[in-house]
């Protein structure tokens, strides 16, 4: 069984504030994020906050849902921005996902929007895990992260069914 760690809706807010200020002190200028769904989606609307840019969004299926951690054949796209709105084009987006895992589903997403009309895609995660990934970033693509975690299985608060006992077990999993 893999270890889990658990962090609470401040942890994630405060890790926000710091990856939004990563992103402002590269001197990029993003017009809009790109969430990737479902678990892009919370961290972007965090991250707006700061950068004040709208929020687009994808959707794709890698993780079964219906076993844990285990992974479908290939991944596949949900929902997607087809065609890309017209605002969009020559402008610079961000993608934003919460975890760097794998790194597939990340990959399949950037090399998917590679195909269209961006001036420039940049990448910004919550969490990036240390460990060997099974897919690649493109080259040339700035890349953010909020902060780098060990391999272990991440409790976010969006998922918890009970917020009280999700934070009971973030506050012990910090001591």
């Amino acid at each position: 069984m893999k270890q889990k760690i658990w962090y609470t809706y401040d942890d994630i807010h405060r890790v926000i504030r710091n990856l939004a200020a990563k992103i402002q002190a590269s001197g990029m200028k993003y017009d809009a994020m790109i969430a990737i769904g479902g678990g892009g989606f919370i961290p972007a609307r965090m991250l707006r906050c700061f950068l004040d840019i709208p929020i687009y969004a994808v959707t794709t299926a890698y993780y079964d849902s219906d076993d844990l951690g285990k992974v479908t054949e290939e991944v596949k796209k949900v929902q997607w921005l087809d065609p890309v709105p017209e605002v969009l084009k020559g402008k610079n987006v961000l993608v934003v996902d919460e975890v760097d895992d794998s790194r597939v589903t990340l990959e399949f997403c950037l090399t998917e929007l590679a195909k269209e009309d961006f001036a420039t895609i940049g990448i910004a995660v919550l969490h990036e895990k240390i460990k060997a990934k099974a897919g690649s970033i493109p080259a040339g693509m700035p890349y953010f992260s909020g902060i780098t975690v060990e391999d272990l299985w991440i409790n976010y608060p969006w998922d918890a069914e009970d917020i009280d006992e999700h934070n009971r077990l973030a506050a012990e999993s910090s001591t």
